[in-house]
């Protein structure tokens, strides 16, 4: 049977910062998703988010406080680099910002995976900031979630996930059970993570979140701190440049979605995996197969799924969509099930319900949903009318997330819409070019 649930919901902030003192882990709402927290000092506590997480050592935390002389405290930086760091704070915290730094000797190196680099953020949560004012201590916390698994936005996420573990889920407002309340982190992905590298006096984008990266380019040509940004080559650009070498060959549409922001150039690899969380190309991923629907209908790109073909090809009847601003509105009739993140193609409404709907499209597993469809979207998307510039801007995170949600694969649909042929894996697509 079914595992017994260990996890307690609660709604007193003081039950959850004494727990978090003691060493237990305790699951609180942000601006950006549900973390699953431990006291950052203490190294045990620290290790069983791993383990209830199923979470690879390799894998950094993010630390949490309440201000930002707590984060300085957390960081080692020259003159420079703290009055860097000091003006970014003024600026986006609290907020779905992280900053990384060298991280101080006292720091337990499992929070850092060994890599000698720390995370810190300010969140923007009333309740977050409630917890980490009563705890009065640091709380690491990645997603609230199984590792790779899609993020939580609300707490029986959290309990559905990890409630076999012993963990307390404190609740977005004074009442104790929120399941019936609208998601409560509003800006419903993880937030933006910037390395500061004061030797290149670069701002290095390892994850895009929260925060857009146009919004971090305009602060930076409006403050001379003498810093430019530069973006980390992930392993997503990796996939999306194979993807984007297959569809030039068949004459379809590329998939590239994460090119360099303005200004700024591909990087080497340096510390890309160890440095930042959220970094793997499988992350965010909902436990049906999910596919991005690529290539036009009908295009040489697009060509007929063979009925009655096992692996690689599905009935559309069998899928559940998940539309934004409409792309795919014609298979709403006939697959199996159908959402729109944003009618309107508003990338910061999408990013706020993509999480909420990763989870509706495994319960549609019930009723014999098989496969999960998701749009394609690039990090250059044209605004559509119903989208402001705010929005435009947020698309780039929300097309990452889509992309991790589908580890990079990609499905075409055929000529008349009835089938769903799954294009080769990306590693194999990878081989096929060196080969070449």
């Amino acid at each position: 049977g079914a595992p017994a649930r260990l996890g307690r919901h609660v709604s007193s902030v003081d039950e959850a910062a004494a727990a978090l003192r003691a060493g237990q882990l305790v699951a609180f709402p942000t601006e950006t998703v549900y973390g699953l927290g431990a006291h950052a000092m203490d190294a045990a506590a620290v290790a069983s988010v791993f383990t209830t997480k199923g979470r690879p050592r390799s894998d950094p935390l993010i630390v949490h406080v309440a201000c930002a002389e707590d984060a300085e405290a957390l960081v080692e930086l020259d003159e420079r680099g703290m009055a860097l760091m000091r003006r970014l704070a003024a600026a986006f915290w609290p907020g779905p910002l992280t900053l990384v730094a060298p991280a101080c000797a006292a720091l337990p190196s499992a929070v850092t995976a060994g890599s000698g680099f720390v995370g810190v953020r300010i969140p923007a949560h009333a309740r977050a900031l409630d917890l980490l004012r009563a705890a009065a201590v640091p709380v690491a916390a990645p997603s609230a979630n199984r590792f790779g698994h899609v993020s939580p936005t609300r707490p029986e996420h959290v309990m559905d996930d990890l409630g076999a573990h012993p963990i307390l889920v404190l609740s977005p407002d004074e009442r104790a059970d929120n399941a019936s309340a609208p998601p409560c982190c509003e800006v419903g992905i993880e937030s933006t993570v910037i390395k500061l590298d004061t030797a290149a006096s670069q701002l290095v984008l390892l994850r895009r979140g929260g925060v857009p990266e146009s919004e971090l380019e305009r602060w930076l040509d409006a403050e001379p701190t003498g810093f430019t940004l530069r973006r980390q080559r992930t392993h997503t650009d990796t996939a999306a440049a194979v993807a984007g070498e297959s569809a030039a060959a068949t004459g379809g549409e590329a998939a590239d979605q994460a090119p360099p922001p303005h200004g700024a150039t591909d990087g080497g690899d340096e510390g890309g995996g160890t440095v930042a969380p959220g970094m793997l190309l499988t992350h965010y991923s909902p436990d049906l197969p999910a596919y991005l629907v690529a290539g036009a209908r009908g295009a040489p790109g697009a060509p007929s799924a063979p009925r009655g073909a096992t692996a690689t090809a599905f009935t559309t009847s069998s899928a559940v969509v998940l539309d934004f601003g409409g792309r795919l509105a014609r298979l709403k009739g006939a697959a199996h099930a159908y959402r729109d993140l944003s009618p309107l193609g508003d990338a910061a409404e999408a990013a706020t319900r993509v999480f909420e709907a990763l989870r509706w499209s495994e319960e549609q597993a019930a009723g014999g949903g098989r496969v999960v469809l998701l749009p394609n979207l690039t990090a250059t998307e044209k605004r559509s009318a119903g989208a402001t510039a705010r929005s435009a801007e947020r698309v780039p995170a929300l097309a990452d997330r889509l992309f991790r949600a589908a580890s990079g694969q990609t499905a075409r649909l055929s000529a008349d819409d009835a089938d769903v042929v799954v294009d080769a894996p990306l590693v194999e697509r990878r081989q096929g070019s060196e080969h070449e």
